[in-house]
């Protein structure tokens, strides 16, 4: 088949061919502490607009609830647990700030982060009840306060103490000093899990979550991480394990969004400082590298059990890293904190973990939330291997935690043969939870 095309002549054109220009503006986002009165007012306002949309049509790409629906109910596209965490997270920030902007083109609009590494309380501007809306002239809600779930209830918050979330934001020196994005990836997730379930309320659900306005200044803060990442490891390359199918439903492909300077927008610090990179920079395993693991098969995990053990006087004091692993894990519908203990007499909730060289560290599950699909949504579905769809939310995977800094502490302290591991799992309060749920087949202490 020929296609033949007839172009009028320049002349002829010109009188009804417009000529299309095509530019782009860097967008700046700033810390929430540093924003201009009208700065605020922006922000509030672009929200605002969105809610509006979507009051008007829930099924409309431009709105509130259609974005926030990727994440969680009713689209659930999110990406945890896997690698394509930190990178799934880069475009579906950048959407929701595009659509901010497009509410009102000539104002100077941005999504602003809440550095919660520094800010150890949840910004007041995301506090305040109501606010007074230019547009209308009138007394209104708060926009950043609270938005409807699924065009449902409003969202609600109960956060916890400023002391817990400086804890949280203590690990992200974990994270910062990963060398490749195969670590840092996991190393960033479980803080930004924390987080979630610092915040409580809605936060705490992957399903709800993103209908929460804190949600999205939460989300730019990790990316800030993410991007300070990478100008401070210039040879990380891109991850293999990640392809264009991972980042569903963005049409963009790994290598697209791999710079984030090319993306059009840059961070502006609140206080300038280098990047914290003391420790040691931690060697790349290769293919040789050996793991020394302690497997358990199958267990269905009960707060305080023993699940394995395994030697510590076999352990080589120069290792460079250290992992703890849950293979096989069955994502859970709760959000929840699992303490991990070594060589602990019957740890409970209450067991101290400041201080104690028994305690590992903290892996926080950020979990599904309810079903609110019809019949047999979540029941797990065998797929082929050309079905193109994302993984189901209950597929098995690997979690990963970064131990490094207490295991060498704790063989520093204990050299016990066939020492047991422990695993307490407490809620958002602190509490306690018997039976959580967690089913995983095999629990791994993995150094390389």
């Amino acid at each position: 088949m020929a296609i033949l095309t007839a172009l009028m002549p320049d002349k002829l054109r010109a009188s009804f061919v417009a000529e299309k220009k095509v530019g782009g503006q860097i967008t700046v986002r700033k810390d929430v502490r540093e924003l201009t009165a009208q700065e605020i007012e922006n922000f509030r306002s672009a929200i605002a607009g969105m809610a509006a949309i979507s009051a008007k049509s829930h099924a409309d790409t431009r709105g509130y609830q259609y974005i926030a629906g990727i994440h969680g109910i009713p689209l659930n596209y999110c990406h945890r647990y896997e690698p394509a965490f930190a990178l799934w997270h880069r475009p579906y920030v950048q959407i929701f700030e595009q659509a901010m902007q497009d509410i009102d083109p000539a104002a100077n609009v941005f999504l602003p982060y809440w550095n919660w590494g520094e800010q150890f309380e949840i910004p007041q501007i995301f506090l305040d009840k109501t606010w007074k809306n230019p547009k209308t002239g009138k007394t209104e809600p708060n926009p950043l306060l609270a938005q409807p779930m699924n065009g449902g209830k409003l969202t609600k918050r109960n956060p916890k103490t400023a002391a817990e979330l400086k804890k949280i934001a203590a690990e992200l020196g974990k994270a910062r000093i990963q060398t490749t994005y195969d670590a840092f990836n996991p190393d960033l997730e479980n803080p930004h899990n924390s987080v979630h379930t610092w915040v409580r309320g809605d936060m705490q659900s992957v399903s709800t979550a993103a209908y929460d306005p804190l949600f999205w200044a939460h989300h730019c803060f990790v990316e800030y991480v993410f991007c300070q990442w990478q100008d401070a490891h210039r040879a990380a390359v891109e991850p293999t394990d990640v392809s264009a199918h991972d980042l569903i439903p963005f049409g963009v492909t790994v290598d697209q969004i791999w710079v984030y300077k090319k993306l059009g927008y840059v961070y502006k610090p609140y206080s300038p400082k280098p990047l914290n990179l003391a420790g040691p920079v931690e060697r790349v395993p290769g293919a040789t590298d050996t793991e020394d693991a302690a497997m358990i098969r199958r267990p269905t995990l009960k707060s305080g059990a023993t699940v394995a053990t395994f030697d510590l006087d076999k352990v080589d004091p120069d290792f460079n890293r250290a992992e703890v692993r849950f293979e096989g894990l069955t994502p859970p519908e709760d959000s929840f904190d699992v303490r991990i203990f070594v060589n602990a007499k019957n740890p409970t909730a209450k067991t101290k973990t400041d201080g104690n060289p028994q305690y590992l560290g903290t892996r926080t599950f950020f979990g599904h939330g309810e079903c609110f699909g019809a019949l047999g949504h979540c029941d797990p579905v065998q797929r082929d291997i050309f079905d193109l769809r994302p993984k189901h939310h209950y597929d098995p995977t690997t979690i990963r935690l970064n131990v490094t800094k207490s295991l060498k502490a704790l063989i520093a302290s204990d050299r016990t043969a066939a020492a047991p591991v422990s695993l307490v799992v407490v809620d958002p309060d602190g509490k306690e939870i018997p039976e959580p749920g967690l089913h995983f087949e095999g629990l791994s202490i993995v150094q390389s």
